[in-house]
């Protein structure tokens, strides 16, 4: 994992599969005002950018990353809450959470709620995590699924994989959640759509891990559906 904030994209996404897989992403005065207006506001988000949310962005850059350094070495208590010479990911995001880096430490709040067990904080923070990069992005919406699986809320579950699964195209992440909505679906008897998770992967990710198992699922997807 990365130990910079802008580089999220390097976590180790490989590391967050968990038991899913086993429970089988408006006239001259007035348009004059209204020029005049929308440049004062456009100066306005220009200056707050330059003065303010810049600033804040590095300063929360800085302060992130012995919380990123503690989660790398598995010190989750200290990751989230901090050691008392560094903040943890809790006040990173309480206190920097409109930035890209407070937002990338709700994504670690998450994760670390979900290697816990609480998953019902786990989702809050997926779901609140506002991220630009395409694969964490990706990740927060299909590790959703997965603790809504812990959760015994299947259906919810197989439309975060399908979600995931569809926001970008991509030969890792695609096959990986179609896979997982392919199997709850199919642990729900709905077998329709657990051969078309399973045929997709099969046609258009052959080069996948999961692909002759999916062939596999396919066939008998389709037995069962009739």
């Amino acid at each position: 994992m990365s130990t910079k904030a802008n580089e999220g994209k390097d976590l180790d996404i490989g590391e967050m599969y968990t038991k899913s897989e086993l429970f089988l992403e408006k006239n001259k005065t007035p348009v004059t005002i209204a020029v005049v207006a929308v440049l004062v506001i456009v100066g306005g988000l220009l200056g707050y950018r330059k003065f303010v949310s810049e600033p804040r962005a590095k300063e929360a850059q800085e302060m992130i990353w012995k919380a990123q350094y503690y989660f790398e070495i598995d010190s989750l208590d200290r990751a989230l809450n901090g050691d008392g010479n560094y903040l943890g990911f809790a006040q990173v995001a309480d206190e920097f959470g409109s930035t890209t880096t407070g937002n990338l430490a709700k994504f670690y709040i998450a994760v670390i709620n979900h290697q816990k067990g609480d998953y019902e904080t786990a989702l809050q923070y997926y779901k609140e995590a506002d991220l630009g990069d395409d694969v964490l992005r990706v990740m927060a919406t299909g590790n959703q699924g997965d603790v809504l699986v812990e959760l015994d809320r299947p259906a919810e579950a197989a439309t975060q994989f399908m979600k995931a699964a569809d926001m970008v195209k991509s030969d890792y992440t695609t096959p990986m959640f179609l896979m997982k909505a392919g199997i709850v679906y199919q642990q729900q008897n709905d077998w329709k759509n657990a051969a078309k998770c399973f045929e997709r992967i099969a046609a258009d990710y052959p080069g996948s891990p999961d692909a002759n198992t999916a062939k596999k699922y396919a066939a008998r997807a389709k037995a069962m559906a009739g």
